[in-house]
């Protein structure tokens, strides 16, 4: 079964792989599974595609608020509650690793963002 979603035209739709095109405001966190890719939505779903987090973050790379925290991680800075040395905390009850090189990064990164 292939999902398709209807955007509105002021979000920027992610070409997933295959026919699948998902707005990137829905999108939480993309985990990376060997070659394939867990894409965790905001209204619960998950979505698995045949397409590596490599291709995925070249896709992401215009839309200014995913960021790659991790070797295996993607996630969308909007869904942001906490983010420490280690580890990072979404809305949905999510979580995972933050590289200790691109701590120092993303952390400047999420302060100025909450300072705006």
């Amino acid at each position: 079964m292939t999902l398709y979603f209807l955007a509105m035209k002021t979000y920027k739709n992610i070409h997933l792989g295959s026919h699948l095109y998902i707005p990137s405001h829905l999108v939480i966190m993309i985990k990376a599974d060997i070659n394939y890719s867990l894409i965790y939505l905001s209204n619960g779903n998950k979505v698995v595609v045949a397409t590596c987090l490599k291709k995925l973050e070249q896709r992401l790379a215009e839309v200014e608020s995913f960021a790659r925290v991790h070797k295996s991680y993607i996630i969308n800075l909007s869904y942001l509650k906490s983010f420490e040395e280690g580890h990072f905390s979404l809305e949905n009850n999510l979580s995972g690793l933050v590289s200790r090189r691109k701590f120092k990064i993303y952390k400047r990164i999420v302060e100025y963002k909450r300072a705006i």
